[in-house]
């Protein structure tokens, strides 16, 4: 193995659609990603409690490489990037893959990393419908902003970690508005052509509508796992037929937009191919920029 080409995309940016299209297509080009996830490497990079050397993180990466004969190894984990919010912190892990990366570089091979962002407003209106599930997550959008918007909550927190090594940063919103340009980047950095932008036309996440507000915290309380699980996930897909959720009203949602705003801008100036650096600064009405639909009041 001489270099890895590793996408490493942000919850919610498209990551999984595009996974599922790279992986059913060009199965013989990426990894065994059932093995890679049941990796050593895997529960040593994931285990908060303690702090791995960068050499020990390498040494199991390398083994838990499915194809260690190949010399351009192609990846794509959302799960490298970790956790999105942990004690006000942003992305944290992503220090340690970093390490990572800089330690395999150390050893002689070519390290690519790719990431999808998304705009800062719609990011956390979908990890907050994403997570409604989970047991102990906030049950309103106030109350997970609150908890989620600290001073760390901006992407060029996971830029300073990533620093000093190739990272190609990428937007959600192209997949829709700039569809030749984004297939054309991810082709470059995987250095083939995978993709076709009609391979994107099954990316959109359909939300959850007013009942999947309703009914998912009560399902998620639910003792038994196996039952909670079976009916959490035909709540999933129900729920998703209809219309998008709607989380905030249209004030507040603004007052958001505007505050992350100038952040994302610069962000995208200083980081995105070419193509899509005043992707974040184009004007449009505020309804043609978002993905679900305004309420009258706040949920």
């Amino acid at each position: 193995m001489k270099k890895v080409l590793i996408h490493i995309g942000a919850h919610k940016t498209g990551t999984t659609a595009l996974q599922k299209q790279l992986y059913s297509k060009h199965p013989d080009l990426f990894d065994d990603r059932t093995s890679f996830k049941a990796s050593s490497f895997m529960r040593l990079y994931e285990n908060r409690m303690i702090k791995p050397k960068a050499e020990e993180l390498a040494d199991l990466f390398q083994e838990a490489i499915t194809k260690p004969e190949t010399d351009t190894y192609r990846i794509s984990h959302e799960r490298l990037m970790g956790k999105a919010f942990v004690h006000k912190q942003f992305y944290p892990n992503v220090k340690r893959y970093s390490q990572l990366v800089k330690e395999l570089q150390r050893r002689g091979v070519q390290v690519k990393t790719l990431v999808t962002v998304r705009n800062r407003t719609d990011f956390m209106v979908s990890f907050f419908l994403h997570c409604l599930s989970w047991q102990g997550t906030p049950k309103t959008f106030h109350e997970f902003a609150n908890k989620a918007v600290t001073p760390s909550f901006a992407w060029q927190s996971v830029a300073q970690q990533l620093d000093r090594i190739s990272v190609t940063y990428l937007p959600q919103e192209a997949m829709e508005k700039h569809p030749v340009e984004y297939v054309d980047l991810i082709n470059k950095f995987y250095e083939k052509k995978l993709l076709e932008p009609d391979d994107l036309s099954h990316r959109a996440n359909s939300g959850l509508n007013e009942l999947g507000l309703s009914i998912i915290p009560q399902l998620s309380t639910i003792e038994d796992a196996g039952l909670r699980g079976v009916l959490l996930k035909s709540a999933l897909d129900y729920c998703k037929q209809g219309k998008r959720a709607a989380v905030l009203s249209k004030d507040v949602e603004g007052i958001y937009r505007k505050h992350f705003l100038e952040g994302d801008i610069a962000f995208a100036k200083a980081n995105f191919p070419a193509p899509f650096r005043k992707i974040y600064s184009q004007t449009k009405p505020v309804a043609e920029q978002f993905w679900f639909a305004f309420a009258k009041a706040d949920a």
